[in-house]
């Protein structure tokens, strides 16, 4: 394999070989095999006929944000034959997130994992996109989860690099162990239904929306409110009502991961699918399910929109209608029950502020249709 080399002429040849992108394959994935056909290492294949430097064609996320003059050179390299936008994740812009562009981050969007059957029963091992979507843990075809990092050493994929620079990205990079040789991870029976889960949320992808009652919600704005119910559940152990299902023994015991943003991604793969599976359960005989959850864990408006930076209307509208913000002709609480509530906070030494007021009385003391924060003292 043809590594450290450094011919600037190349940078204005085209590709020589350009094989076929496969089914939902990944640019990154098609990359790599590119390389591989003109013998050489995916590093330097991008160093000498993208100009990138070493490593940085990858490290920027080429899967994700892969520039539009990139693009074109690409496609200019291999005759105008293959569609490289067709190999980005930015294909799913519109159903997983409104806009998935530089900058702005990628919150359905995990490293990379894969599955070994699939690789076994490749004539061409190859990466797929699907296998990058957060939502994407158990292969639909061999009713398997999937390994997030190598079987043998836990290491996180790099398909750009090679063991010792001599064995493909069939090969975990760091300890060499073959990739398809990794055991089938077997779903227990018990939860079995975060594949049907999975299969409705990618359902819902495809059709770019989901059907709440009477209602039609883009797919995009549906998953809008993922981050929020998933802090609920994994952070506020909001779980009553979702408790008696077989998948919260799975989330119950997660060990979590240090990480703050998007918040279901501080539990792995398997902690993810059942997560996924309880939303989409408290979004099924909707509303009923949906206000049974709120009911069950008391929460209030507040409990269920703050820090929600763009509140999609149809979730807006549903939670007021379960956990009004506000009654229009009423003040929702009166004056002598916001000083008895000041009295308690005080007594348990917590702060006496909206937020806190909010929480205790379950009415929203930011509002501004309402004239509750007249009442704080001050």
């Amino acid at each position: 394999m043809i590594k450290k080399i450094n011919f600037p002429e190349l940078k204005n040849e085209n590709f020589v070989i350009i094989p076929l992108p496969l089914e939902d394959e990944l640019l990154s994935s098609w990359i790599v095999r590119t390389a591989y056909a003109h013998k050489t290492h995916p590093h330097t294949f991008t160093n000498q006929y993208l100009n990138y430097r070493q490593h940085s064609f990858f490290l920027a996320q080429s899967d994700l944000t892969l520039d539009p003059e990139m693009i074109k050179i690409i496609e200019e390299k291999s005759h105008h034959k293959i569609d490289i936008r067709s190999l980005i994740l930015t294909t799913y812009s519109g159903y997983i997130q409104e806009n998935i562009y530089e900058n702005n981050p990628a919150t359905f969007f995990t490293h990379q994992k894969y599955c070994p059957i699939c690789l076994r029963e490749d004539k061409v091992p190859y990466f797929r996109k699907k296998w990058r979507v957060v939502f994407y843990n158990i292969c639909h075809k061999h009713q398997c989860r999937l390994y997030e990092h190598c079987p043998s050493c836990k290491t996180k994929l790099d398909t750009s690099q090679m063991y010792e620079n001599r064995l493909p990205y069939t090969h975990c990079h760091h300890c060499g162990f073959e990739l398809k040789k990794g055991r089938k991870l077997p779903i227990h029976k018990k939860h079995i239904s975060s594949l049907e889960y999975q299969n409705k949320i990618f359902k819902t992808i495809e059709n770019g929306y989901i059907q709440l009652g009477k209602t039609p919600v883009y797919s995009f704005l549906f998953f809008e409110v993922f981050s929020k119910l998933s802090k609920l559940i994994l952070l506020n152990y909001k779980h009553k009502f979702i408790d008696k299902h077989p998948l919260f023994l799975l989330i119950k015991d997660a060990k979590h991961q240090n990480v703050n943003h998007p918040i279901f991604k501080k539990v792995d793969a398997k902690a993810q699918s059942a997560l996924f599976g309880l939303i989409m359960y408290i979004f099924e005989d909707f509303p009923h399910n949906l206000k049974a959850y709120i009911q069950a864990n008391r929460l209030t408006y507040y409990d269920l929109t703050t820090k929600v930076h763009n509140i999609p209307f149809w979730y807006e509208s549903i939670v007021n209608d379960i956990s009004p913000r506000y009654l229009p002709h009423s003040m929702t609480v009166t004056k002598e029950e916001v000083e008895h509530a000041e009295q308690y906070l005080k007594s348990i030494r917590k702060e006496i502020n909206k937020a806190n007021l909010t929480k205790l009385l379950g009415c929203n003391f930011g509002s501004n249709d309402n004239n509750l924060k007249n009442f704080i003292q001050q």
